[in-house]
């Protein structure tokens, strides 16, 4: 089903649980409330991970549609998004400062990007 769960990611400091969907969203659930807090959404394709900014409650997810996109999950907020890969995001992650993001592609090629401006720094084939 297009609702199914394909991907999940705690928040740093365990208060936010991030689940991705093959439908495109985003769910953020409020852990100690036990219920849902938002929905994200934006990506055209399904989701395929999620990560959670490593000091901020914004979430990061790379989508099957080639885009990888940035939300503020406490103001339920659309950041940014990455565009450049030909195909299927398939992993991704920030630095462990939170100011630099990697992401690879089933398009076999690495790219890493500015966390803030958005701008393609480097890419790896």
């Amino acid at each position: 089903p297009k609702d199914s769960v394909s991907s999940l990611a705690f928040s740093v400091d365990g208060q936010l649980l991030a689940t991705g969907s093959l439908d495109g969203t985003i769910q953020v659930w409020d852990m100690p409330a036990g219920s849902l807090k938002c929905t994200l959404d934006g990506p055209g394709g399904g989701i395929e991970w999620v990560r959670w900014h490593p000091r901020e409650h914004a979430v990061l997810a790379g989508s099957e549609d080639g885009t990888v996109w940035l939300w503020n999950a406490d103001e339920n907020a659309y950041l940014n998004m990455f565009c450049g890969h030909a195909s299927s995001v398939t992993c991704g992650d920030f630095t462990p400062d939170g100011k630099t993001i990697c992401t690879g592609s089933d398009d076999a090629s690495l790219r890493v990007w500015n966390c803030k401006t958005g701008e393609n720094i480097h890419v790896i084939t």
